[in-house]
């Protein structure tokens, strides 16, 4: 071996975002001039050099180096031992080259930032705030919600009420708010409150934040319900003054045309008779002068005559009823009809919920669809994320050619949202889940680790299709 490496010492401790130093001495035993290159190889390789990088050693001389390590203040660098070493090639001989090993503790930092959101609520019942803890430090750490109220009109409930945060990411906890008392009518009412938020070895942090309890008789009621007796008021009077006389004159005129045809038609028929009977009466007295004066033959031909005037009427009689009863059979056939009609597709809109959920290797994307068919229509109004593994990434969701949602995967475990007016889409089109995997989670009480991104959401809405044909 012609290269001799010595780093001074094998281990040595820096503090995040700090300096130390570290000498390395090289020593040519060999008997030609080397060059020598010197380059770090290990996990502190991004963030660690060797000065100088390249060198040139005669025989039996030596230079010394200089490692630095400047590991930052950041997450992404963890506390704790990792060992590293300096790649010393001689460009002669590279196949002798040496790698003195020497280990560097990071040492741990804490670091954490919380907010509350949204600082003011509104309600009559309640209201829903959410606080969101981002570790900053190199270490885990633990955190307790404490709520403070000046008052006892304010009840204010942190759910969960200690989180265990992992470096680099964020954590959110619900905190629900409710008055101890109705407000039935009035102006609305700021009720202060605070969220003290402890970390572990670290000063706490206050949030101030308020909940202005609205009253539940809104104030244009009143105006609203004299409106409403002031209309129904009018309604009545156009009802007894303008329309019921006038429905019932309506009623009058219907009834009294049809009576007045009616009793035209029977003093005609009362006529009638009366000329009826008055030819008879002539016909009678005709009769009995003609007996008188002719004797018997004449009396006998009066009878005859007379039976055969009966006949006529009474024939005539009979030929008026049978016109008169064809006359009706005919207009009850020309009133008998039948109507048709086409049929009309319907459409029926019906409540809908359904899942979608994707498995993502570390570095890739995947994704998953829930198909809208031709004639379909999907409207959305509810998303439920889910990221129980705590996952690292971009979860997107899209309908049809729209974006409706982008989220870091790491800025929630589980979160819902939840919307006034839906999102649609006509078919054909796909509601599709994306999920790109940048670093699956590590679940404390999960062994072995997981390899891939879990992630899922459940959405709801209203679906309307063509009602199925009946068989």
């Amino acid at each position: 071996m012609t290269t001799v490496a010595l780093l001074e010492t094998d281990s040595v401790q820096v503090e995040a975002g700090q300096y130390a130093a570290l000498p390395l001495n090289v020593s040519n035993t060999g008997d030609v001039v080397e060059d020598y290159v010197l380059d770090i190889v290990g996990v502190p390789a991004a963030w660690a050099t060797v000065e100088p990088a390249r060198f040139t050693l005669y025989p039996g001389t030596s230079q010394t180096a200089m490692v630095h390590l400047r590991p930052p203040r950041s997450s992404q660098v963890p506390a704790g031992e990792q060992r590293f070493g300096v790649h010393v090639v001689p460009t002669e001989h590279p196949e002798l080259a040496v790698v003195p090993e020497a280990v560097v503790e990071v040492l741990p930092f804490l670091e954490t930032t919380a907010e509350l959101v949204p600082r003011i609520s509104h309600g009559r019942f309640g209201g829903k705030h959410q606080v969101a803890v981002d570790n900053r430090g190199n270490v885990p750490v633990t955190v307790i919600l404490k709520p403070h109220v000046e008052s006892d009109a304010l009840t204010v409930r942190a759910e969960p009420e200690s989180l265990t945060i992992d470096p680099g990411t964020a954590t959110f906890a619900d905190v629900r708010v409710k008055p101890t008392s109705r407000l039935w009518r009035g102006t609305p009412t700021t009720l202060p409150f605070a969220v003290i938020v402890a970390p572990q070895d670290t000063p706490e942090v206050r949030l101030e934040a308020g909940y202005v309890q609205d009253p539940i008789l809104p104030a244009w009621l009143p105006k609203a319900l004299l409106a409403a007796l002031a209309l129904a008021l009018l309604l009545a009077g156009a009802w007894f003054f303008l329309l019921k006389p006038s429905i019932a004159s309506a009623a009058r005129e219907a009834i009294e045309e049809p009576l007045q045809e009616i009793n035209v038609k029977v003093a005609a028929a009362e006529k009638a008779a009366d000329s009826a009977g008055a030819a008879q009466n002539d016909a009678a007295k005709s009769a009995e002068q003609a007996q008188k004066s002719a004797g018997g033959g004449a009396k006998k031909n009066g009878t005859s005559a007379s039976g055969n005037t009966g006949n006529k009427a009474s024939g005539n009689s009979t030929s008026g009823k049978t016109a008169s009863g064809n006359k009706s059979a005919g207009g009850t056939t020309s009133g008998t009809g039948g109507s048709g009609g086409s049929n009309t597709a319907r459409l029926v809109t019906a409540p809908t919920s359904d899942r979608l959920s994707t498995e993502t290797t570390q570095g890739n994307t995947s994704t998953d669809v829930f198909p809208i068919a031709d004639g379909q229509t999907l409207s959305l109004t509810d998303f439920v994320l889910e990221n129980t593994q705590g996952d690292s990434g971009i979860l997107r969701i899209t309908l049809g050619d729209r974006v409706v949602l982008t989220q870091a995967l790491e800025s929630f475990r589980t979160t819902d949202y939840h919307f006034v007016t839906p999102f649609v889409a006509q078919g054909p089109a796909q509601l599709v889940l994306e999920v790109t995997c940048n670093r699956p989670g590590s679940p404390p009480d999960m062994t072995p680790a997981p390899t891939s991104c879990v992630n899922a959401v459940t959405f709801g809405g209203e679906l309307r299709a063509p009602e199925p044909a009946a068989n």
